[in-house]
């Protein structure tokens, strides 16, 4: 039954819209060229999704922002950083996942629409996140707040809190949530074997690779601030990870996981079995379960 829902969700939506998954360079630099000029769009509530918590849309300087369960009076807040390769905006079930993260924790929940590749690298958006961290900071106590992501968006989640660790130039959030990570741009983890990536429905190596590069820009993509994998893990606030075991991500999911423990330092790893990248997002019983281990481990008003 899992692998009907799975499969059903794949052709009906997700081998369409989110797939990366290109037989040659020349697919690659289409697919970059379509989405420059689609992301120059402002970004929009999707027809087809019925928002129930208090949605108010706001700009942080020349950046879009859609609040979730927006109040002044609410002072825990979730940071969220959704993921696309770098490249995509959120997707429909992105939005659907926000309104039940706000719902589930009663938190509000801030989605800044960040530039992307492959007009922007790294540089800009780690700025964008780190000015949309700032205008919280001005909200609330920085232990109200919540840094979470998925995919590349859990990538940027915890460089940019391994790069306040280590520069001490801004306080760090409560808590780090981490959504099938994509934590080592290059994917050089010999156990990413060729039978794993049979498995992995949405990704191909070859091709994250390339978009990864253009993203990192300059940067070595085995750099910490574009793969987390090799940033500092001592002295960053709770980590809670969920990954499903057929992701391409999944052995790097379990290096981290080694890396906290050689360092007596906390994480929270829960996975899931036959289950493909960002699955907690997706229409599932699955995501009823993470949305339910979110709403116990997270801090409270």
């Amino acid at each position: 039954m899992k692998r009907y829902v799975m499969s059903n969700l794949m052709g009906r939506y997700l081998s369409h819209q989110r797939h990366i998954k290109f037989k040659s360079q020349a697919e690659i630099d289409a697919f970059l060229e379509k989405r420059e000029a689609l992301n120059k769009e402002k970004h929009k509530q999707p027809d087809q999704i019925n928002i129930k918590s208090n949605l108010v849309k706001d700009m942080f300087d020349d950046m879009q922002v859609f609040r979730f369960n927006f109040g002044h009076h609410i002072k825990n807040k979730i940071l969220y950083i959704y993921g696309g390769t770098f490249v995509l905006q959120p997707s429909v079930f992105h939005w659907r996942f926000m309104d039940k993260l706000a719902y589930e924790t009663l938190h509000e929940v801030v989605l800044p629409i960040y530039p992307k590749a492959p007009e922007y690298t790294y540089r800009d958006t780690h700025e964008a996140i780190e000015q949309a961290y700032r205008r919280l900071l001005k909200e609330t106590e920085p232990s109200n707040i919540v840094i979470m992501g998925d995919s590349s968006g859990a990538n940027m989640a915890l460089s940019f809190v391994q790069k306040n660790l280590k520069e001490q130039e801004l306080p760090l959030p409560g808590q780090v949530y981490l959504i099938s990570p994509w934590l080592d741009l290059s994917l050089s983890n010999p156990d990413i074997t060729e039978q794993v990536q049979k498995k992995d429905p949405l990704h191909n190596v070859s091709s994250l690779q390339a978009i990864a590069k253009v993203w990192a820009d300059d940067l070595e993509i085995k750099h910490p601030r574009v793969s987390p994998l090799y940033g500092p893990v001592r002295g960053l606030p709770p980590v809670y990870m969920f990954g499903g075991t057929i992701e391409l991500f999944y052995p790097d999911m379990l290096k981290l996981e080694s890396y906290f423990q050689a360092e007596q330092q906390p994480i929270h790893f829960y996975q899931y079995k036959d289950m493909v990248t960002a699955f907690p997002l997706y229409p599932i019983v699955e995501s009823r379960k993470v949305l339910k281990q979110i709403r116990k481990t997270i801090q409270h008003p």
